[in-house]
């Protein structure tokens, strides 16, 4: 493996750490209430097929370039329009999830300091840093991950005398239409959103296997959510469905004596390095789609102009954290072409075209090697 290589663990590290970036911080749907926790895990379960679908895509021709396969896959100039449909969504996505960071720091900490310069100082730590290779980035998640979850179990251990089991009854009594409605937001936020990973294989180690790295880090994400929707609904109760910022809220109720209390920093902190590696692998995928749209070999020119495209994105996509919450709503019928009708019809259209073009054996050749194989067994007998 080149030293540029990415290894499965720092694969699977960034998966899950992408998987976990806006869900902890928003909180996702909260129409099944107290049996949220049921369309998460749903959802972990839909996340299967979708991640088949990508890693057949990235598997359909050598090199493992999202992309370029799927340009490859559909025909130049279909294929050019579809990369190009995945750019501006990308973007899109892309814009609102910085905004919803920028946001989150300007309302928790930052109330002074307006929105848009925090944006501009996380656009150029990005920069940097995916100028000097995704690879930097994946290290980055490898070494977080742990760190993550050790915070995550402290604030839970820490929060157990703040919790009311109450909160979590009655089990099981959401209306179906409820649970359909919970199960489709989270599947559009949590599991729809694994394809923005799967331009990084591109850069993975050639040996590993793209399915079983890219399900291993989602699903290891979506544990880490359900453990912390618990948390949030124990400890917030139905505060929890309203909070803007609920992870953020749960946690700043942690108080032990007087000496140890403001525990929510250390969860603000987390929370921005989760949303920063979600932004990041955005802002990858945003530039290896415009690359392959127009035909660059690599993605580093297009960086700095991706960054100031997200960065006038997030200053213009939202008015304020109320439509941010109300759009966060309709996200799941906006997306769902992107996330599963454009992949499904790339994997069959590619599936077609592959097997179609798998060269015949000329007639005049099967003749010989009946001939041969004729002769030899005469010869034999």
């Amino acid at each position: 493996m080149n030293q540029t290589d990415i290894s499965a663990k720092q694969m699977m590290a960034t998966i899950t750490m992408f998987m976990v970036g806006s869900s902890l911080i928003t909180g996702g749907s909260d129409s099944a209430k107290q049996d949220n926790w049921v369309c998460i895990l749903a959802a972990a379960v839909l996340v299967i097929p979708l991640v088949w679908i990508h890693s057949e895509i990235l598997n359909l021709y050598p090199g493992r370039a999202y992309f370029r396969n799927i340009i490859r896959a559909m025909g130049r100039p279909l294929g050019i329009a579809v990369c190009a449909l995945l750019t501006l969504y990308i973007l899109h996505l892309g814009g609102m999830v910085l905004r919803v960071f920028s946001e989150f720091i300007h309302v928790v900490n930052m109330t002074e300091t307006p929105m848009i310069a925090i944006a501009v100082g996380i656009i150029t730590v990005m920069i940097y840093l995916l100028s000097n290779r995704i690879y930097v980035l994946t290290r980055i998640s490898k070494f977080m991950v742990p760190i993550m979850c050790v915070i995550i179990v402290m604030t839970l251990l820490l929060s157990y005398k703040n919790m009311d089991f109450n909160n979590l009854k009655p089990i099981l009594q959401s209306e179906p239409s409820a649970l359909m409605k919970g199960t489709v937001s989270a599947a559009a936020v949590m599991s729809g959103e694994i394809m923005m990973c799967a331009p990084m294989f591109g850069a993975m180690d050639r040996k590993k296997n793209v399915f079983s790295t890219m399900l291993n880090g989602a699903l290891f994400g979506f544990l880490i959510i359900v453990v912390v929707s618990f948390r949030n609904r124990l400890v917030l109760g139905y505060i929890s469905g309203i909070s803007i910022f609920p992870s953020y809220e749960a946690v700043s109720v942690i108080q032990l004596g007087e000496f140890f209390t403001r525990i929510e920093v250390l969860i603000g902190i987390l929370l921005l390095l989760v949303g920063f590696v979600k932004i990041c692998v955005l802002m990858f995928s945003a530039c290896e789609a415009l690359s392959s749209t127009v035909g660059l070999n690599d993605y580093e020119p297009l960086v700095v102009p991706v960054g100031l495209l997200l960065l006038t994105i997030a200053s213009l996509v939202h008015a304020d954290s109320i439509e941010m919450s109300r759009w966060i709503k309709m996200f799941p019928l906006y997306s769902f072409p992107f996330q599963v009708l454009l992949p499904v019809l790339v994997l069959i259209v590619g599936k077609i075209r592959k097997r179609a073009a798998k060269p015949k054996k000329p007639k005049t050749e099967t003749a010989k090697e009946e001939k041969t194989s004729a002769s030899q067994n005469l010869q034999e007998g």
